[in-house]
């Protein structure tokens, strides 16, 4: 019995000394980690609404959950508002930044982290296709306005439904300023 007991023991202490330096280590980087994403936020949203300076989070005005999308992050300039969302593509969520102008048009959008088959997905991310949104009223139909890449339908698809869903929510939000 007293064979047990010893490197039970000792297997304790191991696990214990591991997970308090783990912890430590989480810790230290926690803030840094967030800062360096946040810097990549902001400069994501730097590129879909580039006449925005300064953004305010104002997520908590929203649904976490629109349809099957999830709302990461809403932002508001005085330039207009940036949405950050979560929609399901082919390999997983897709992240999906849409900035729209206070006239209520799409001024940009970008992909964010993703999962995507890296020969046919993530041909959403180049400017080929995130392009064709730019200019697009908040009140006009995204599915209707934007052709999908071939062959990449169900992350196409994915993406308009970002699109889509930002347009609404800005709409509700402003009371339809694209009208």
């Amino acid at each position: 019995m007293r064979d047990i007991f010893k490197p039970a023991f000792s297997l304790v202490i191991i696990c214990t000394v591991i997970t308090f330096f783990v912890a430590l280590t989480y810790n230290v980087t926690k803030d840094e980690i967030r800062h360096q994403e946040l810097e990549k936020l902001n400069s994501a949203m730097s590129e879909v609404l580039p006449e925005g300076k300064s953004f305010d989070e104002i997520t908590n005005d929203f649904d976490e959950t629109y349809g099957d999308i999830k709302v990461d992050g809403v932002y508001e300039s005085s330039k207009g508002m940036v949405f950050s969302i979560l929609t399901p593509g082919y390999g997983g969520d897709v992240t999906v930044i849409i900035g729209i102008s206070k006239d209520g048009y799409v001024k940009g959008i970008r992909l964010g982290s993703n999962n995507e088959t890296p020969s046919l997905g993530k041909q959403a991310e180049e400017p080929f296709f995130t392009s064709r949104f730019q200019g697009i009223n908040t009140n006009s139909s995204v599915e209707a306005d934007v052709d999908s890449i071939s062959g990449v339908t169900i992350t196409s698809t994915a993406v308009k439904k970002a699109v889509q869903s930002a347009c609404d929510m800005f709409n509700e939000y402003t009371g339809g300023a694209g009208n």
